[in-house]
């Protein structure tokens, strides 16, 4: 499997959990055979950078490429910020959060919730693929009306 010019040992792909996918998971996925591990959700909001939880997810020292990192947010703008953000910290691959069905994402009209907004995805695809030069993935677990 490819993506961009990384070439995957296999289509094995941890996909990324907020709690879970953490620097050291990651790493052990790899070794044990994870052709990629996608970190932990990376919030857009460029308020939250500086927090201790950001910079500690933006930390991919002693990682095997490729290295990806999951944005999520529901303001273009601010996720192409992120996405440059991130790659300056070593991302190799961008993944938009489309996926996640929690509560307190989708309220804010992130996740899953982006869905509902075919233009606003559009949008918000356009501006982080122009903000990087780097492969940009989107993680969506969306089917037939349900999210899982």
């Amino acid at each position: 499997m490819q993506i961009g010019t990384h070439i995957l040992k296999n289509k094995l792909i941890v996909a990324p959990m907020a709690g879970v996918t953490d620097r050291p998971f990651r790493q052990l996925c790899k070794i044990m055979g994870a052709g990629m591990a996608v970190s932990e959700m990376v919030s857009s909001n460029s308020l939250l950078w500086g927090s201790p939880k950001t910079q500690r997810r933006a930390n991919h020292e002693g990682e095997v490429s490729p290295i990806s990192v999951q944005i999520a947010g529901a303001d273009p703008k601010m996720l192409a910020a992120a996405a440059r953000y991130n790659v300056e910290n070593g991302a190799q691959i961008i993944d938009i959060n489309m996926g996640c069905p929690a509560k307190k994402i989708c309220n804010v009209m992130a996740g899953s919730a982006l869905l509902q907004d075919e233009k606003l995805v559009e949008r918000i695809l356009e501006a982080v693929v122009k903000a990087v030069e780097i492969p940009v993935t989107l993680k969506n677990s969306h089917r037939l009306g349900q999210t899982t």
